[in-house]
């Protein structure tokens, strides 16, 4: 059996980086849906509202940031690619979007953690 290589560029990371942020996303749309759909109870909501404010969970809320910011500034990356932009911009297009997602992120984590927008 031969094994399965990719080519080590920016391009293949990218792929690898958008289908798992898709996944992860994906797995969470449904946790979210079934922990909703549990929260008809009034005394239950109050207590996951209280557990909400947990750092935990807030780190978590971070990381959900994180998985958008990536899937989301990384699908824009490939829509520019489809519409036409040239190959060569890629790599461009790839650190651009990481350094404006890690941007959001950290402008999210001050908002998060108790800043103030």
């Amino acid at each position: 059996m031969i094994p399965f290589r990719y080519k080590r560029s920016t391009g293949s990371f990218a792929w690898m980086l958008h289908r798992l942020a898709g996944a992860a996303l994906t797995g969470y749309l449904f946790l979210h849906m079934h922990v909703l759909a549990s929260l008809r109870d009034p005394e239950r909501f109050a207590a996951l509202m209280a557990l909400m404010k947990h750092p935990l969970v807030k780190a978590g809320e971070l990381g959900l940031l994180a998985l958008v910011l990536l899937h989301g500034l990384n699908g824009l990356r490939v829509t520019l690619l489809e519409l036409g932009l040239p190959t060569r911009t890629q790599k461009p297009l790839f650190y651009g979007g990481m350094a404006l997602g890690a941007f959001v992120l950290v402008a999210g984590a001050f908002v998060l953690f108790g800043g103030q927008a």
